[in-house]
Formats: structure tokens, sequence, C-alpha cells
């Protein structure tokens, strides 16, 4: 959503409550804003008629120049992207660690079924897990 659309719809909805409210508290309201805008020191004006916060402005380039609070677009990608690669990043090297340790795995079983006293054929049979059974009982 468009911040200044944002901030028009929040400003109709303040005026359209304020018409609700008790006399005294509009009051107060008033009187704080008078104080409020009592506090806010004036602009020196500079000679030319131009004030101070104007000329400051206009030297910088308007809105687009230091004064302007927004990133500059290589800032914004740059935070866009760099958590986005350090997942990936991250994801990808799971993977190859958890595909090595199951070829690790895999070669655990390899070796203990070579180096067995029991012949490669006698995992095959039928009968192994019954006489598996029976020996360990």
């Amino acid at each position: 959503m468009n911040e200044q659309l944002f901030a028009d719809r929040i400003r109709q909805a303040l005026e359209s409550s304020t018409e609700r409210l008790p006399y005294r508290v509009t009051q107060r309201l008033e009187r704080s804003r008078a104080q409020a805008l009592a506090r806010i020191p004036q602009p020196a004006v500079q000679p030319g008629g131009v004030t101070a916060v104007a000329g400051a402005v206009a030297a910088h380039g308007g809105a687009g120049g230091p004064l302007d609070d927004r990133p500059s677009l290589w800032i914004r990608l740059a935070s866009t992207l760099l958590p986005l690669a350090l997942v990936i990043a991250g994801l990808y090297g799971i993977a190859v660690w958890q595909e090595s340790q199951d070829a690790l795995d895999t070669a655990d079983i390899d070796a203990a079924l070579l180096t067995d006293d029991i012949p490669i054929s006698a995992y095959a049979d039928r009968g192994f897990g019954v006489y598996l059974k029976n020996t360990r009982q």
C-alpha cells in the first residue's frame, strides 16, 4: 500500500472521530496544540527572503538529497539478497553433509558385511532371520 494513501486514510479516520469527542476534550486538545506550536523554533530568514530550512533543502538537491532517509537502491538490494543467499548456501551445505553421511553409513554397512564370518548369500536366505532369532536366545 502506498504510504501517502495510508497516511490519508489515517488522517480521514482521525478527522471523522474528532466530531464525536466531548467539548472539554476538544478544548484541551486545542490548548495543547497551541502550546506545541508555540514551542516550535521559527526558521531564520536569510537575505533574499528564503528560510534557512528551504535553503538547505534546495542546496542538497531537494527530496532526493542527503535529507532523504531512504537507503540507496544498492543497500536495499543487498539487504534483501544477502540473507536469501545465506539461506540457500546453508541449505546446500546441509544437503552435501547429509549425502556424505549417507555414503559413510553405506560404507560402514558394506565393510561389516565383507568382514563378517557369515557368507553374503546367507543374508539373502529366508531362514537366516529365524537362525538369528534362535542364536540370540
